[in-house]
């Protein structure tokens, strides 16, 4: 009997296992085959940020999981029930989703959908919040250098090999002399010269468990050791003194207890690319 040429290529898509389940396979003509059900495991935050799990309409965000790779919607829940839709999400070679929050967008899960009509939510909440929360998120924190600088090569970055140790900070360079400013407010942890570091200052973060840490300043830092700080505040000015090459400032971030006090460094560069954003 000759079967009909729709249900005839409907059969050639599914093979039947001996336990009676069925998996979607490729017709032998070839075609695209739907990859397995996306799933979300993780959205950030890269710009207009209120913290790194929060931003605001127009900020961008990357959504990491597992087969994201076609991706064609994202969505954001509306306060009316609705959703609002980023209709042209980027998709990068990696399957890292790119998007951003559009207008009318509010607190809740984030949806994806892809050109295969498979639809799947991220368990935990985006926050979108308000322009005064974001300004207020970006008063608490600037750009440690005012002036022109930039960030270097490679061998600037963090974690680069060093003689004996790893570069545990990134260098920014800038003109000798151009201000130095507290990035954050904080109180001051240390203060003094090293061969290596040169003048230095650290400032244990208020509120945000976390030392920063400024070297190779020009002279002695212009704060004293338990002295308050407050975000912007001048510090000092940019310099080669210890064993630098080229007037720059080395920046660290320590996290847990702190500086040489049982804390470990993290990468400082992704903070300093955006509070060089908006300062």
């Amino acid at each position: 009997m000759r079967l009909p040429l729709a249900f005839a290529a409907a059969v050639a898509l599914t093979t039947v296992t001996a336990a009676g389940a069925s998996a979607q396979v490729a017709p032998s003509s070839g075609g695209t085959v739907a990859p397995g059900d996306p799933q979300i495991a993780t959205v950030q935050c890269l710009t207009r940020c209120i913290s790194a799990t929060s931003g605001v309409v127009k900020s961008k965000i990357r959504i990491l999981g597992s087969d994201l790779g076609s991706t064609k919607v994202v969505s954001f829940p509306r306060a009316d029930g609705k959703t609002a839709k980023d209709k042209r999400p980027v998709i990068k070679p990696t399957g890292v989703v790119l998007s951003k929050i559009p207008k009318r967008a509010v607190t809740g899960p984030i949806r994806i959908a892809d050109s295969f009509g498979q639809v799947r939510d991220s368990s935990l909440q985006f926050v979108v919040g308000t322009k005064a929360q974001l300004k207020a998120a970006q008063a608490a924190w600037t750009f440690p250098i005012k002036g022109p600088h930039n960030y270097g090569d490679a061998g600037a970055r963090f974690g680069s090999a060093r003689s004996g140790h790893s570069h545990q900070g990134q260098d920014v360079f800038a003109a000798c002399g151009a201000p130095l400013v507290a990035a954050h407010s904080g109180t001051v942890k240390a203060r003094g010269y090293q061969g290596s570091a040169g003048n230095y200052v650290v400032i244990d973060g208020a509120g945000v468990k976390e030392d920063h840490v400024y070297m190779h300043l020009r002279g002695p830092a212009k704060v004293s050791k338990k002295q308050s700080v407050t975000t912007g505040q001048f510090l000092g000015r940019v310099g080669d003194s210890g064993n630098a090459s080229g007037c720059h400032l080395h920046f660290e971030i320590w996290k847990g207890r702190g500086w040489y006090t049982g804390g470990s460094p993290i990468d400082p560069f992704p903070s300093l690319k955006y509070w060089d954003s908006f300062s």
